[in-house]
């Protein structure tokens, strides 16, 4: 079985949404609503130190693969909608688009693009959170600060999760692999678990449990 066909078609969404976050917008400083292909060659060009030959060809670069993806997920608004085929798609554009970028860039600068990459979708993560935990720090009386750590603790974990899932997305997963995917899914939320015990009071933990297990019976 495919993860995917495992997977709520929201969460599937969402991945996709992550991908495109990746590639295109996660990497500009200001937020900007209308940021495009210009906005972030522009940042590219400034953080990686790249010539206008480069900053050319990666503008180029993000605009065709911009325009791939938009296809693909607009094949995916009829009746006819195919989460898998879509996947598919979409992991060949970006790893057509990796391997272009590197080809442009370099060995070393790519590397310093997929490290901005992994940061900047970090913080978007993070201020998701933060945002979340509005509607719970009353009920846990949570200081600032600590809603600050939590964010930072839950917008890591958020992360890793999503990358994991989506490098699986699409794969058929034998039972081994599943059972490690599995062991890899829980080591991450115990590791969350444990950073979030370290920020919470006792009892501040106990509101937290309580908040939590409400929701999910909410989702029952």
């Amino acid at each position: 079985m495919s993860i995917n066909k495992m997977m709520p078609f929201q969460m599937i969404r969402f991945l996709i949404l992550c991908a495109l976050l990746a590639s295109l917008t996660a990497l500009a400083e200001d937020e900007k609503p209308d940021l495009d292909a210009d906005d972030i060659a522009a940042v590219l060009q400034q953080e990686l130190k790249l010539d206008e030959q480069q900053t050319q060809q990666v503008r180029a670069a993000m605009e065709e693969f911009g325009a791939q993806l938009e296809k693909l997920l607009e094949e995916q608004e009829g009746e006819d909608a195919d989460p898998e085929k879509m996947i598919k798609g979409i992991k060949q554009a970006q790893d057509a688009h990796n391997s272009e970028l590197q080809k442009i860039l370099g060995k070393d600068k790519f590397k310093q693009y997929e490290a901005m990459k992994e940061q900047a979708i970090k913080g978007v993560l993070a201020d998701l959170v933060e945002i979340q935990l509005m509607d719970v720090q009353h009920k846990t009386s949570l200081t600032n600060e600590q809603v600050t750590k939590l964010s930072g603790v839950l917008g890591d974990s958020k992360y890793s999760l999503v990358k994991i899932a989506w490098e699986n997305a699409g794969k058929k997963l034998r039972p081994r692999h599943k059972v490690k995917l599995a062991k890899q899914l829980k080591g991450i939320q115990r590791d969350a678990r444990a950073q979030i015990e370290k920020i919470l009071t006792p009892e501040q933990l106990k509101a937290w449990d309580k908040h939590k297990e409400e929701q999910q019976q909410k989702k029952k």
